[in-house]
């Protein structure tokens, strides 16, 4: 049985999957694909069900680490999509840490962490420890694509098929795969430039001047 607690985490967690997907939905509607250049790193073999699972509950877990530890950016190859910046908690920008920016001047605050593809899948393994269960994260692997596919049932909200690229040891890229021409969103960690740490400082600033 899930406590009081967990119900509100899983409510949390689902309302925030749905609004990543809405990121991903908006970050796909130009009909104009820009060429995206991801670094080069050694093929992976195929995967049964169980070894795709492993190897992703650990790149998950080690993608928002890095996140929190160090920052993250995801952004939309699109020119029209969303750019989503999270700073470490020691550097938050007057109590705050997290915000997205869609041209050409929306700046919003983002609340919870798992809104962030570094984190998403991570807080979904870590709240079903909490309570106990298993994850109803379902993991494959594409070996010809080279990417680790999710899917996940959000019951009122739908379903979620996400597609992760890795790099590293992290996740590079994500795709929703459930919405024809979902543009791919790049995820990287730390090294945020001014500009980018610029899109938490308006956020917030238009977020307490109202």
């Amino acid at each position: 049985m899930f406590d009081e607690g967990v119900e509100l985490q899983t409510r949390n967690l689902v309302v925030s999957a749905v609004f990543c997907a809405m990121l991903l939905l908006g970050a796909g509607c130009s009909a104009t694909k820009q060429a995206m250049t991801t670094p080069s790193q050694p093929t992976m073999p195929a995967m049964t069900v169980q070894e795709a699972e492993a190897q992703f509950t650990t790149i998950a877990r080690a993608s928002c680490e890095a996140a929190l530890e160090k920052g993250t950016l995801e952004k939309s190859v699109e020119p029209e999509g969303f750019t989503l910046v999270m700073v470490p908690n020691a550097d938050a920008y007057k109590d705050f840490s997290a915000a997205y920016f869609q041209p050409d001047d929306t700046y919003e605050l983002i609340w919870e962490t798992d809104a962030f593809s570094a984190c998403g899948a991570s807080m979904t393994y870590d709240l079903a420890a909490e309570a106990g269960q298993d994850s109803d994260l379902d993991v494959t692997f594409n070996a010809k694509l080279q990417r680790f596919e999710t899917f996940q049932d959000l019951g009122e909200f739908g379903v979620s098929r996400l597609g992760y690229e890795v790099f590293e040891g992290k996740i590079s890229s994500v795709q929703d795969l459930e919405s024809e021409g979902s543009a791919k969103r790049t995820v990287s960690y730390g090294n945020l430039t001014e500009a980018e740490i610029n899109i938490l400082t308006t956020a917030v600033d238009r977020f307490l001047a109202d």
